[in-house]
């Protein structure tokens, strides 16, 4: 598998996370909220009901940023509704970010006037069992209770990772690398996941994405742990794991090649520009047998 040369902490955690939610949305909420899955029809759900940040200009932006927003549709309903996820990867819990979900939820169900199911995810590395207070924003006022406003969680840090080895669903067995891994021998678990991975019906983007994921939280700390990976992939046991790999490994270096390819040919097109420019060519002759266009010259 290929090695992350970049240490934990100059990751980006966030964007990890709201890819691996974007790519296993459906799945997720199969995996964590089976009950609110249940109530929603994924037949028609695709790329394009995962929505971007443009297409709510109206939120202030000292709100920071909308997390994963898809529109979903309700079985037996004629009207979509609104599934936002949020992401939290910060350690320490801050009482403001409580109020950001409320804000997000309030807008959203202002703006379109229909449901807006919200979903935390909290990413962090603590595992305590979440506490019902980050599962709530209230207004209170002289003993008064005006606002107790409730969201949907999971903390995968706080899960025992042993119950989800087994598992079908890929969201759970990628968020698996964080949670509680007891006294599990990390290899072994990283392997396990891929072998279960490896069974599935995945696309490539899906797999490579948990692949990533696996390598960052289920690192080998040192070339030791790593050659003990190698030596464990080369065993019939985690031959599956071991093609998944190899798989993904010669795709990347394809991938790297073909991108090296085309870039190449892209400055050799611009400088054969630059030279017909030189020579006294029209722009139409210059583009018609180089591509290249007058804006491309910068």
């Amino acid at each position: 598998m290929p090695r992350s040369h970049h240490p934990r902490s100059s990751i980006d955690h966030d964007a990890l996370h709201k890819q691996l939610l974007t790519h296993f949305f459906q799945q997720f909420l199969e995996g964590f909220f089976p009950e609110i899955a249940e109530q929603l029809d994924f037949s028609d759900f695709g790329p394009a009901n995962i929505l971007t940040q443009e297409l709510f200009p109206e939120l202030p932006a000292k709100l920071h940023r909308l997390d994963v927003v898809a529109r979903v549709r309700p079985k037996g309903e004629d009207r979509d509704a609104f599934l936002i996820i949020f992401v939290e990867v910060q350690g320490k819990r801050r009482p403001e970010f409580l109020a950001r979900v409320f804000r997000y939820f309030a807008l959203l169900h202002i703006k379109f006037g229909t449901v807006v199911i919200p979903v935390v995810l909290y990413a962090d590395d603590s595992r305590r069992p979440l506490d019902s207070r980050w599962t709530r924003y209230a207004i209170e006022f002289a003993g008064q209770r005006f606002l107790d406003f409730r969201f949907l969680a999971v903390h995968p840090s706080s899960l025992p990772v042993r119950e989800f080895l087994n598992s079908h669903n890929p969201a759970q067995l990628t968020l698996a690398a964080r949670m509680n891994l007891g006294q599990e021998d990390v290899t072994r678990l990283k392997l396990d996941l891929l072998r279960q991975l490896a069974r599935l019906t995945l696309t490539e983007v899906q797999i490579e994405h948990a692949l990533r994921y696996l390598e960052v939280y289920l690192e080998s700390k040192d070339s030791a742990a790593f050659q003990r990976e190698l030596d464990l992939l080369a065993t019939t046991e985690y031959q599956e794991a071991s093609m998944l790999i190899e798989h993904f490994t010669k795709l990347g270096i394809e991938k790297g090649k073909a991108e090296g390819l085309e870039e190449g040919l892209r400055l050799k097109a611009l400088e054969d520009a630059r030279k017909m420019l030189a020579r006294g060519y029209d722009w139409s002759d210059i583009t018609e047998i180089t591509g290249i266009r007058p804006e491309d010259l910068g």
